[in-house]
């Protein structure tokens, strides 16, 4: 087996088992990848990184192209232009594909680790992060839209040298020089940001089981989600706003709907939410999702639940604009990721 064979390999045993640990990867969400010389190979946008060694979920591209249009900056969207060849299954590479072209190290991790992105949506985000990762060589950065406004923003970092980066509202990006390293790395810079977990209080959900036992509502894949809608923290972050970008993509922007446990009982009788699609917080009880609610959205609604429930009393969040949201839900890429989830 040549070298190319068995990095892509090893990438692929790292991406599924990252894949496969909710906690790091939610649904779609996160990329890895490994360059070979010229060609770096980068997940598929839209594919599930637990799905890295029974799919092909890797595309190749020319890095030199990637590096070359994010310095000309004559792009708008370089994960849809960058020249995707030997993909026979016409798959676009990762929206952050520019990311993984500037870090140099051979490998590299990127996720949306629920215990640093209950720190990197705090205002003083990059002060908190100091303190912990001390020992790493690591560096922050401002939110921006990921992209190609992520991209120049990477490049500056990279100055510095940088093996891990945190992005403000984002997630984690770490970068070595073999598979094993890279994940050990992840491993260790999580274990530094690890948080406590609030506890909810146990509710009797009978009588919102009642409620949706004839609707097109259920209850949620996770039991951790109820936590958004028991716990005052949780139910303050979502009333004012949205805290990272997949969010956006896959619950909504803006605050979500929360409504009483009689005035959720009285939109049923009155059928007002037949054209909804969205989770519905039930404040004090619980959280329903439509019955057709998508594998990704769940695993989204898992992570909003574990960041909020990491967010101690008194802590300054830093949201999302409206600006920001727009941005998300008007770019080309995320819409066609929408497009080909399961």
């Amino acid at each position: 087996m040549n070298n190319k064979k068995i990095n892509l390999e090893e990438l692929k045993e790292v991406s599924e088992k990252i894949g496969n640990n909710i906690d790091l990867i939610q649904g779609a969400g996160g990329n890895t990848s490994f360059k070979d010389k010229k060609v770096l190979w980068v997940k598929a946008s839209g594919c599930w990184l637990s799905d890295a060694k029974n799919s092909d979920i890797f595309v190749p591209i020319d890095n030199e192209e990637v590096v070359e249009l994010i310095e000309n900056g004559n792009v708008a969207d370089i994960t849809i232009k960058s020249n995707c060849y030997q993909n026979k299954y016409s798959l676009h590479p990762s929206i952050e594909t520019a990311l993984h072209a500037l870090m140099p190290h051979k490998f590299v991790l990127h996720v949306h680790a629920v215990n640093t992105l209950s720190i990197a949506v705090l205002s003083n985000g990059k002060k908190y992060t100091e303190n912990l990762l001390k020992d790493i060589n690591w560096a922050w950065i401002p939110y921006v839209m990921p992209g190609i406004k992520l991209a120049k923003s990477v490049q500056c970092a990279m100055r510095e040298g940088p093996d891990v980066i945190v992005l403000a509202n984002h997630g984690l990006v770490v970068g070595a020089e073999t598979a094993q390293q890279a994940l050990s790395l992840l491993t260790l810079v999580e274990d530094k940001m690890k948080r406590n977990v609030r506890k909810t209080i146990e509710v009797d959900n009978e009588r919102l089981l009642s409620a949706i036992s004839k609707s097109n509502y259920r209850m949620p894949k996770y039991e951790t989600v109820h936590a958004i809608a028991r716990d005052g923290i949780a139910l303050k972050v979502v009333e004012t706003g949205v805290l990272y970008p997949d969010h956006v993509v896959f619950l909504g922007a803006g605050p979500m709907k929360i409504l009483s446990i009689d005035e959720f009982e009285d939109g049923l009788k009155e059928c007002i939410f037949t054209k909804n699609n969205s989770a519905i917080i039930v404040r004090d009880f619980g959280v329903v999702v439509p019955r057709d609610f998508s594998d990704n959205a769940e695993s989204m609604l898992y992570c909003l639940a574990s960041v909020l429930l990491r967010i101690q009393e008194g802590e300054e969040l830093r949201y999302l604009t409206q600006e920001d949201e727009m941005e998300l839900m008007d770019w080309d890429a995320e819409k066609y990721r929408q497009s080909i989830q399961r």
